[in-house]
């Protein structure tokens, strides 16, 4: 009988450290592998498209995305309608041509103006809007989910970077550590826009992309020029000819700039997918190694 016991308590034993927890297993066995777009469980929370690469855990970058003005309260600016913008990431993901990176969009409505013309709305990703809290509910859904951050990037088309006291500049504020800070077709004559810049990224490595619709020769955007990516600017590459007139680089900083093509970047709502694109290729990119 005491034999019997003893070979009973040691099959437990083994079992119970070979086999992982309940809430492993079930994890594991309801897990599949696909891409996922995900209400967040905020006022603007808006979605989160994690690529299936990502959908059973993992460590990642991740990407916020600002739109600009919203009047008219478009609840599908860049993710699940819109700019579809998750069917890009999710065909560049399988092809391995980029890392799994997901995607974040709050969706604000309101509008980057001065209040008296803005008609009762709100500054976008201003009002009643918080980022402490977005960030806290965005990192309580990815570990759900089983994944890690590994880094934030954020991207500001339009009016999000505008706004001095909301936008991109409130969502620094509460993502310290930035990898990739871009905006596109903003408000490059904005003194603050460069203050801005030069006192927040000065001396880190975060990456600064500006994006600007084929309007170089603009004096508030040729100031920006010279003001940031310097007047002797590096030409860098890769620089897609096909979608950019040209691609400059401050020679001594991460700060870039690009200049589009009008005759194939023709709208202000096209300039922002191209642009998101570019950082993917930019700074996602999978290097291919090459067998000997």
């Amino acid at each position: 009988m005491r034999r019997c016991i003893f070979l009973l308590g040691t099959l437990w034993l083994a079992t119970s450290f070979a086999l992982p927890p309940a809430e492993a297993r079930h994890r594991r066995r309801r897990c599949v592998k696909r891409d996922q777009l995900l209400k967040l469980n905020y006022t603007h929370g808006g979605q989160v498209f994690i690529p299936a690469r990502l959908a059973c855990g993992g460590t990642a970058f991740v990407i916020i995305l600002l739109h600009g003005n919203n009047q008219r309260l478009d609840r599908h600016p860049s993710l699940g309608g819109g700019r579809h913008l998750e069917r890009l990431v999710s065909k560049y993901v399988r092809g391995r041509m980029v890392w799994p990176v997901i995607l974040a969009e709050p969706v604000h409505h309101g509008a980057c103006a001065k209040a008296s013309k803005r008609h009762g709305l709100p500054a976008v990703f201003g009002g009643n809007f918080n980022f402490t809290v977005y960030r806290r509910k965005l990192r309580h859904l990815l570990r759900q989910h089983g994944i890690k951050v590994k880094s934030w990037s954020l991207l500001a088309h339009s009016g999000s970077g505008c706004c001095p006291g909301a936008g991109i500049y409130a969502a620094a504020r509460v993502f310290r550590r930035i990898y990739v800070f871009g905006t596109s077709d903003t408000c490059y004559g904005s003194p603050f826009y460069a203050d801005y810049i030069v006192k927040r990224f000065t001396g880190t490595r975060t990456r600064v992309l500006n994006t600007c619709r084929g309007i170089a020769s603009h004096p508030s955007y040729k100031h920006y020029e010279r003001r940031l990516v310097t007047r002797h600017p590096r030409h860098f590459r890769p620089c897609d000819t096909r979608y950019y007139k040209y691609c400059y680089r401050n020679p001594r900083r991460f700060w870039y700039a690009y200049v589009t093509k009008p005759s194939t970047v023709r709208s202000h709502n096209q300039v922002f997918t191209e642009f998101v694109k570019t950082v993917l290729f930019k700074f996602f990119r999978r290097r291919v190694r090459r067998r000997r």
